[in-house]
Formats: structure tokens, C-alpha cells, sequence
């Protein structure tokens, strides 16, 4: 699976090329997965990808791994967990992700997310880390909510998105998504922004 972006001019920003050698899905839907990525990133100007740790301009080639075990969706409790682990950058870098869900009825779940980077640069080293929690409503199948909270442990940010679904047409639906963000730059939280939107689509057939 071959992925690659350029700039307007047609020069090369990035690639990925994912390829799996390794995919054994039981009977049981529970699954184990192993997978090789070539990657490269060129970089016209310093990135900072954690504080005080920036990388510095030019090309950049490494290849990635991942093994992954997910658990057959259809029980009530599953989950998956991701190891991503291998050279990046000049360095190398773990990025373990866990994945929880939790289905007590059939118009209702709770899903748990952590993620840990595990960075080892020449520029220095560094550890982030990511929680968040997803709660799906399905009131019926034209009346849906979803919320989702994120905390970001490097930027000590909690962002918030609910977003409700509802189709009150086969042509028609209306969305209305409500963000909410904080940050805690002087060990009290502060608001970040704040935002309501509210859509409407409508498809007029003749």
C-alpha cells in the first residue's frame, strides 16, 4: 500500500510504503497482525517534535514494524494493542497504543485509548503520552451522539468534540458538533477555545 505527497512544484514531502507479511485472523475474529513500513520525511525547515528536541532539515529514510493483536469486536469487551517500534528519524522511536471497548447494551459503549511515545534522538529524548474516552448513544439508527475527551500529557491539554447525528429525512441530516479545549500553562486550567456548529444537508432530487 503506497503512499507518497509532494509540494506544488512536485518534489517529494513523504512517503510510506505498508506492506503486511504477517496477518492471521482466526476463527474467533481475534486477529494478529505483523507489518514492515519504508518511510521517509523531508523536512525544509527545523521540527520540533517535542520541546527543546527539534530535527533538523533534509531527507530522511528508515523502516518501521508493527505488531498488533485485536480482539474479535463482536464480545462485549475488546480491544486491541499496537506496537510501533524501529528507527525514526536519526533515532528510534516505541509507540505503544492500547485500545479498550466496552459494550454493556446494543445502543451503548465506552471505548479507552493510551498512547505512549517513546522517542530516542541525537536532538535529546522524550516521552508523550495520550488517554482518551469515547461514548457512543445510538437512540435509534437516525439518532446518534458521540463524545469523545482527549488529554495530552506534554501540552497538559484536555480537548473535547460531541457531536450529535440526526436524520430526520432519507435525504435529510442535521449535526450539530460542540469542541471544547483547556490548558494548564500556570498549574490551573484555563479555557482554549470554545466552539458550537451546527450543519444541515439536504439533497433535492428532480
Amino acid at each position: 500500500r503506497p503512499v507518497l505527497v509532494t509540494d506544488l512544484e512536485g518534489n517529494w514531502e513523504s512517503y510510506r510504503v505498508f506492506t503486511a507479511p504477517f496477518n492471521w485472523r482466526l476463527e474467533s475474529a481475534d486477529r494478529l497482525e505483523f507489518n514492515i513500513n519504508q518511510e521517509g520525511e523531508r523536512l525544509v525547515e527545523p521540527f520540533e517534535i517535542s520541546d527543546g528536541v527539534v530535527i533538523p532539515p533534509g531527507s530522511y529514510h528508515f523502516q518501521r514494524y508493527r505488531l498488533e493483536w485485536a480482539a474479535a469486536p463482536q464480545r462485549p469487551v475488546s480491544g486491541q494493542i499496537t506496537w510501533w517500534f524501529g528507527p525514526f528519524y536519526d533515532g528510534s522511536l516505541d509507540q505503544i497504543i492500547l485500545r479498550l471497548i466496552w459494550k454493556p447494551m446494543a445502543l451503548f459503549n465506552i471505548e479507552l485509548t493510551g498512547e505512549r511515545n517513546i522517542g530516542d534522538l541525537p536532538q535529546g529524548e522524550f516521552t508523550q503520552d495520550l488517554f482518551g474516552l469515547r461514548l457512543n448513544l445510538n437512540f435509534s439508527p437516525d439518532l446518534v451522539l458521540n463524545s469523545f475527551v482527549q488529554y495530552d500529557h506534554e501540552s497538559q491539554s484536555v480537548g473535547t468534540n460531541t457531536r450529535l447525528r440526526w436524520t430526520f429525512s432519507p435525504v435529510g441530516d442535521l449535526f450539530v458538533v460542540y469542541n471544547y479545549n483547556m490548558q494548564r500553562p500556570f498549574d490551573r486550567w484555563l479555557r482554549d477555545s470554545n466552539q458550537l456548529q451546527v450543519k444541515l444537508q439536504y439533497a433535492l432530487r428532480y
